[in-house]
């Protein structure tokens, strides 16, 4: 009884191996013989539903190759695209035999779908690298601090130096330009006066001594603006002072691959309204000084 049990499940087992084997025999039959709407259940029984009934790798990529120009033949090519990619993906390297399938647009459709895959492939491993090397790049950069150091004495300079030492450009030209046109103004005024009438008073002229004295006026207002402005464009440069600055390493210390690859993303910048500052001196009958205007 034991013994009869054992033969009967070994048959049972020898058929269930063999059915397959026969289907896909039947199958490789009409597809080679290009009766691609005979091949197309036969192939379709043996892959589907999953699990398919095939075992074996080369098998299984041989199978869907097959099903794929069977639904193409029959006018699914979204079908056959789509067993197309399950038998590359068992065998990359598969082929449509040219001496079974005959009909050019069928290999053609294969390989589009093949080069398609290794396209996807590469742009994945490529953006992957490039995914890799960014991190690489950003542990670098996390690692390494550029300073810059920033002297004080520079802070004591006239003209802006200490506002643009300190990244502020929109004080550094208004104290640049400020200064610059009260200095101006006053020494130019000087240097008129002491070309004009010698370094003493007493070589002015009566009918020029309001005038002369209006520009002295002038000339010493000037001068005390200019003072006055540098004054305490130093005292905002001292306050706003910084003694060091992290900066943007040299992309030179990189290694060779990774320059150039992760640029900083520059912040986009409102256009402003184009200005500009005027300093004009002011003379009137009892007295003199300096105008400032701004225009938008």
């Amino acid at each position: 009884m034991r013994l009869a049990l054992i033969a009967t499940l070994a048959f049972a087992a020898t058929a269930a191996q063999a059915a397959p084997n026969d289907e896909l025999d039947q199958a490789r039959s009409a597809y080679r013989s290009a009766q691609y709407s005979r091949a197309l259940p036969l192939f379709n029984a043996l892959l589907y539903p999953p699990p398919p009934k095939l075992a074996g790798k080369d098998e299984l990529a041989d199978a869907y190759l097959a099903l794929g120009v069977c639904r193409y033949e029959t006018g699914d090519p979204s079908g056959a695209k789509r067993e197309f990619e399950q038998a590359l993906s068992f065998n990359s390297e598969i082929r449509i035999d040219p001496l079974i399938v005959t009909d050019p647009t069928a290999i053609d459709a294969f390989n589009e779908t093949r080069v398609g895959i290794q396209d996807r492939i590469r742009a994945e491993m490529e953006a992957k690298r490039r995914s890799e090397d960014r991190a690489k790049l950003l542990a670098i950069r996390q690692s390494m601090v550029g300073i810059e150091t920033h002297p004080l004495y520079l802070t004591f300079f006239p003209f802006g130096v200490g506002q643009f030492q300190n990244e502020d450009r929109p004080k550094g030209v208004f104290f640049a330009a400020t200064e610059g046109a009260t200095l101006i103004t006053s020494a130019a005024i000087w240097g008129y006066l002491v070309n004009t009438y010698g370094t003493r008073s007493t070589h002015v002229p009566l009918e020029d001594a309001q005038r002369v004295r209006s520009l002295q006026q002038l000339e010493i207002g000037t001068g005390f603006a200019f003072f006055g402005l540098y004054v305490l464009g130093v005292v905002d440069a001292y306050v706003h002072y910084k003694p060091q600055t992290r900066t943007a390493i040299d992309e030179s210390v990189l290694p060779p691959e990774l320059r150039g690859l992760l640029k900083p993303e520059e912040p986009v910048k409102k256009k402003r309204p184009k200005t500009s500052l005027h300093v004009v001196p002011m003379l009137s009958p009892n007295g003199a000084g300096i105008g400032l205007s701004w225009e938008n």
